[in-house]
């Protein structure tokens, strides 16, 4: 450019964000999971005794919050990327006297806290929710397509899901959240607040986790 050779590099980091040449997300969920635990280690050795309440407020302020810096573009591509991010929440879990000793599940239970699987999950939809809400994003109805069947049986704002043969596209935002958009409850995408469809998302995971 302007004859100036520009440099090649494997990754990038913009913001925070380490982009990959290839655009899969695996260099950026580990260095993400690195803090995630440095973060543990040092209030492990700040805090000699951690109870519930204090954990809660530790971990929700300055350690979850690493998972989910824009998580809409750096959603991991391979379950072995998912599962290293859920691992340094599996091991926050047990800092707590009491309950380290229980089930994954068991201790999340304990702390209302959520899989950070769902917790991704869950922050697309509500990005859907915007997206699809003119009053939230008056320019970006025209984001997502609307689905041309005619089998509503889930609800009326279904969008269309292209068909792709790429990774890097499965795992756009765009694409790969669509199938759970088109499976929530009517009475949950005409939720009239974002504040209410996070409330409706949330009550609907409690219900299928005690089916």
């Amino acid at each position: 450019m302007n004859n100036t050779e520009l440099p090649v590099v494997q990754t990038y980091n913009d913001l925070e964000v380490i982009v990959s040449q290839d655009l899969k997300t695996t260099a950026h969920c580990r260095a993400i999971a690195a803090k995630g635990f440095r973060t543990l280690w040092s209030i492990r050795r700040a805090f000699s005794h951690v109870d519930a309440k204090t954990f809660l407020t530790l971990y929700t302020v300055f350690s979850r919050p690493k998972f989910e810096y824009c998580i809409q573009a750096t959603s991991p591509c391979f379950k072995k990327d998912s599962k290293l991010l859920e691992k340094v929440q599996r091991t926050a879990t047990k800092l707590i006297p009491g309950i380290a000793k229980l089930p994954y599940e068991a201790r999340l239970a304990k702390l209302n806290l959520f899989p950070l699987s769902y917790r991704r999950t869950r922050g697309d939809l509500i990005t859907v929710f915007k997206l699809l809400s003119a009053k939230f994003a008056p320019d970006m109805p025209s984001f997502f397509l609307s689905s041309k069947t005619e089998n509503l049986r889930e609800h009326s704002k279904k969008v269309h899901k292209p068909r792709t043969n790429y990774l890097s596209a499965d795992y756009r935002h765009s694409h790969r959240i669509i199938n759970e958009w088109n499976s929530l409850p009517q009475h949950v995408v005409e939720a009239p607040s974002v504040d209410s469809f996070k409330r409706k998302l949330d009550q609907l995971k409690d219900h299928h986790c005690q089916d």
